[in-house]
């Protein structure tokens, strides 16, 4: 084992007993799980109240199998704050953190689906997704990268290893719009206003089973897909990537830039900016959209979240930053080892520059974009080789 791998090894294993510490104990430490307690156990249960302060009883029954309605009954009051716009930090937190998923759900299902992958653990990316919901995101994350590095195998990528059939990586595009962004959309539809609140928890629990929809979307969409020879494995997982780098850049820099703007920019932006944004994406302070709440080690203080949704606010950020930033040492581990494999000395684009533009998960996905392209440019310099059509890497 190389010593860089080692140390990525290292530094993945501390990212993911980290995280324990800022996306659970925190949680517990600074309020947001007891307030989340006294939602869910005392009666009668409510949700977190919303901008109208009103109390919305919390539903009991989806499933009626008990232990995954008790599970839900928890999941719901948390994700609520998302969907109330009674913080408008937090949803356009929200926003930006589904750009991130995208390109991290990519990832992890084009990992699957390479031909190198088949069979390894890491290939089963619908299991990998279902964990996100059940155990942190920012925890998960950097466990799925240490595992995909100690089980990769040591031969040097090539084309046929890191593309996969076709109608499997084209399909990951409409997977993901189905089973995840559609979810989404409907969950954020405001209630009473256009549907009831039952229907809206009903929603929002739909939305948590997003990884389930997206394999079951994928599964359904290869299958109908029609498999042509003349179809070129390359460009497919090229689409894909635009496909998700895309959306990753657009969430991003549109968060990123209306925080900006609302912070730094000239009293007239400022203005306009708060005429067009609907209340519930008009942030009070919007520092706090990209502030984490302080741990409790000094030297900072014992602090406690005023309400829920800050708290989940906080959960949430650590989520994206031990996920993001996991994944991206972990894609930029693969490339700079495809590189030595073939004696690739060409420039890039900076880890920094990357994460400007797309964002931490983004930079990770459009990281592995560059390996497999650094693959493909080495296959048409080695005489013999060629990409694209034949048979094989179809």
């Amino acid at each position: 084992m190389s010593s860089s791998k080692t140390l990525t090894l290292i530094i993945l294993s501390l990212l993911a007993l980290s995280s324990i510490y800022f996306i659970i104990v925190l949680q517990f430490q600074n309020g947001t799980m007891l307030i989340l307690d006294s939602l869910t156990s005392e009666t009668p249960q409510v949700l977190p109240p919303g901008p109208a302060d009103s109390l919305i009883p919390l539903r009991q029954v989806y499933t009626k199998v008990w232990p995954l309605d008790m599970q839900v009954n928890r999941m719901t009051p948390f994700f609520w704050p998302l969907v109330s716009g009674i913080l408008p930090e937090l949803s356009l937190f929200g926003v930006y953190m589904a750009g991130q998923l995208v390109a991290s759900e990519t990832l992890i299902i084009v990992e699957g689906e390479r031909r190198g992958n088949n069979g390894r653990v890491i290939s089963y990316s619908t299991v990998w997704g279902l964990t996100w919901q059940n155990l942190p995101w920012g925890l998960v994350q950097p466990v799925y990268s240490f595992v995909h590095l100690l089980t990769a195998s040591s031969s040097t990528p090539t084309i046929t290893s890191v593309t996969g059939y076709t109608n499997a990586i084209s399909s990951i595009p409409l997977a993901i719009t189905t089973g995840y962004i559609l979810p989404s959309v409907l969950m954020c539809i405001p209630s009473p206003q256009y549907i009831s609140h039952q229907t809206h928890q009903a929603l929002v629990f739909t939305w948590q089973l997003f990884p389930l929809w997206i394999g079951l979307a994928h599964a359904f969409f290869i299958k109908v897909s029609s498999t042509n020879a003349k179809n070129d494995p390359i460009k497919s997982l090229r689409n894909t990537y635009i496909f998700a780098l895309l959306i990753a850049c657009l969430s991003h820099l549109s968060i990123a830039g209306a925080v900006l703007a609302l912070l730094y920019a000239p009293a007239p932006v400022q203005s306009y900016l708060q005429d067009i944004l609907p209340p519930s994406f008009l942030p009070s302070n919007p520092a706090l959209v990209f502030t984490p709440f302080p741990p409790h080690i000094p030297p900072f203080s014992k602090e406690q979240v005023s309400e829920l949704s800050v708290g989940v606010l906080s959960l949430l950020q650590y989520d994206t930053i031990f996920a993001g930033f996991s994944s991206l040492l972990w894609a930029s581990h693969l490339l700079h080892s495809c590189r030595r494999h073939h004696n690739v000395q060409s420039p890039t684009l900076g880890a920094v520059l990357l994460t400007l533009l797309f964002g931490p998960c983004g930079a990770a996905l459009a990281t592995m974009w560059k390996r497999d392209e650094e693959v493909f440019a080495t296959a048409v310099r080695v005489p013999g080789k060629t990409v694209g059509n034949s048979k094989k890497d179809i």
